[in-house]
């Protein structure tokens, strides 16, 4: 190509020379290798958002080279240009009628990304900057392979909705670190909501069609708790991991000390036995569950072997193991109303007659008397109901007990909703709050019931119902004096309009809009105008 160039670059100077013109005809799509993007081609740009330098193509390439004079190289004006292309273009453009197979390997080898027709972006996390061949395959290959955004057989796949809805991001390996910003994290692939979305923190289900247990984990690297998905399992996300998804890993068939929802009653947990006398199959939690759901696929179920395998759990649970070393209250309703039942650490044994195949949700404690709950919302008065928490202890103490019964209710799929919950647990709001919502429908919490839930369950103290009366509670202190367990008061003492739990080191939880499925959620110190030092 080059020397071709240049000889037409000979002949152009000759001719102008003998006063000839020379006239060369524009084809319909310019020749590949020339640096820019014309239809029928496949084209790599060196930046981001394709930017920068183009490197075209309309065939496949099994190995792009090294090192110039002989690598395939970035032709187009722009930064990058004259660079080797392996391992440095960061976005592509697939003007041509095919998908395109992007290799982090030589020889069409190791990881890949389909590249459709017309798609125009990123690289993804694995390949930005790590490509180093591609090839042409046709049509057959458009939903083919890992991060194509199309759950297929031998994949596992996250979906960014609840029931397997949304967008989908798809895998045929182990990722230890998602990321969390575009160009460079995993994202949801698939068409529907949150389509480009960061993966990490933000998927609700998943469908594991490989042949091998997926373990999802809290952290990043494969730490922290975890969920164990056995093959074929499609459903939620448990509540420890649900939109707070950071690695996973195909770790081949399940074993012993797989984990919480691993169908196995391990140490540390509290397990669901389907029949009486702690037989048949088990379904076993590490945190508390307001709603256990009553269909398949979003329902807890029980995961072990043995009779009543995959049924829900609401209401068929006959014998209980409680492994961890709190009390564990099982509920008669959902979010932890009606009557219950105290499951001592270490009790193994019957649910009692109450309870008995009516179990719809458990709650561990750190007392030893079971909180009653009004199981409502709608304004809690500070009348009718027992059961507040501990209020024995030192200050310290007490604090470590409320910000434990404010972080109880985060990851649990709450919402913001205004005049919702209780001292007793989160509740359906009213309407309509200030800006005009209609919450009578919407399970969750607003920020005074929150932190009245935090302070009832945590250490007996009666906050109140609105911001109003919660700055009564206790001694004013400025915002570069909060410790932890303080109130933080957004506006004026006499004029407050929001409140949050301070944790320390910068972070606090709330309960605040969006009204979504994280509005009960754990963020860092964005404002707020003075503290409050409850009296305790």
């Amino acid at each position: 190509m080059r020397r071709a160039s240049a000889l037409l670059a000979v002949i152009s100077l000759v001719a102008s020379i003998l006063g000839i013109a020379v006239g060369v005809a524009a084809p319909a799509s310019a020749a590949a290798r020339d640096g820019v993007c014309d239809g029928g081609e496949f084209c790599y740009y060196y930046n981001s958002n394709n930017a920068g330098s183009v490197s075209d193509f309309t065939a496949s390439v099994s190995d792009y080279g090294t090192t110039q004079p002989s690598c395939y190289d970035f032709k187009g004006s722009g930064n990058g240009q004259g660079d080797c292309i392996k391992n440095n273009a960061a976005s592509v453009w697939n003007r041509s009628g095919e998908t395109v197979r992007v290799y982090f390997n030589t020889g069409y080898g190791g990881i890949y990304q389909n590249i459709g027709p017309g798609y125009k972006g990123q690289l993804m996390a694995e390949l930005y900057n790590n490509n180093a061949s591609h090839q042409f395959v046709g049509t057959a290959g458009t939903d083919t392979g890992a991060r194509s955004g199309t759950c297929e057989s031998g994949e596992f796949c996250y979906y960014y909705n609840s029931g397997n809805a949304g967008s989908i991001s798809d895998f045929t390996e182990s990722a230890g670190n998602y990321g969390d910003a575009q160009p460079t994290c995993y994202d949801f692939k698939g068409a529907g909501a949150g389509q480009g979305q960061c993966i990490k923190n933000n998927a609700a289900s998943v469908w594991n069609r490989s042949s091998k247990t997926v373990r999802v984990y809290y952290n990043s690297y494969y730490g922290g708790s975890y969920q164990d998905i056995a093959p074929g399992y499609k459903g939620q996300l448990n509540s420890t991991v649900y939109n707070n998804n950071a690695s996973h890993q195909f770790i081949g068939a399940p074993s012993a000390g797989s984990g919480s929802r691993s169908g196995t009653c391990e140490s540390g947990e509290l397990c669901y036995y389907y029949n009486s006398g702690n037989a048949g199959s088990i379904s076993d939690f590490t945190d508390s569950v307001g709603d256990y759901g009553t269909t398949q696929p979003s329902c807890y179920d029980f995961k072990g072997s043995g009779n009543g395998q995959g049924e829900c759990i609401k209401n068929n649970a006959a014998s209980v193991w409680n492994r961890s070393d709190q009390t564990v209250c099982v509920y008669y309703n959902s979010y932890y109303g009606g009557s219950s039942q105290e499951l001592a650490p270490g009790f193994k044994g019957q649910l009692n007659g109450t309870l008995y195949n009516n179990n719809a949700s458990h709650k561990f404690i750190s007392g030893t008397e079971c909180p009653v709950s009004s199981g409502g919302g709608g304004g809690d008065t500070g009348g009718g109901g027992t059961g507040g928490g501990d209020t024995s202890g030192t200050y310290s103490e007490k604090v470590e007990r409320v910000i434990a019964a404010a972080l109880s209710q985060t990851g649990q799929g709450l919402s913001y909703s205004w005049d919702g919950g209780d001292r007793y647990g989160p509740g359906y709001g009213v309407c309509c709050s200030p800006s005009g919502y209609d919450d009578r429908n919407r399970w969750g919490f607003d920020c005074s019931e929150f932190m009245n839930y935090a302070f009832w369950q945590g250490a007996g103290i009666y906050l109140g119902t609105y911001t109003g009366a919660q700055v009564n509670k206790g001694t004013v202190v400025s915002m570069s004096n909060l410790r932890r367990g303080d109130l933080i008061f957004w506006g004026g003492y006499s004029s407050t309009y929001h409140v949050a739990l301070y944790l320390g080191n910068g972070q606090m939880v709330e309960a605040a809009p969006p009204r979504g499925t994280n509005s009960v959620h754990v963020t860092n110190v964005y404002g707020g105008d003075f503290g409050i030092r409850v009296n305790m």
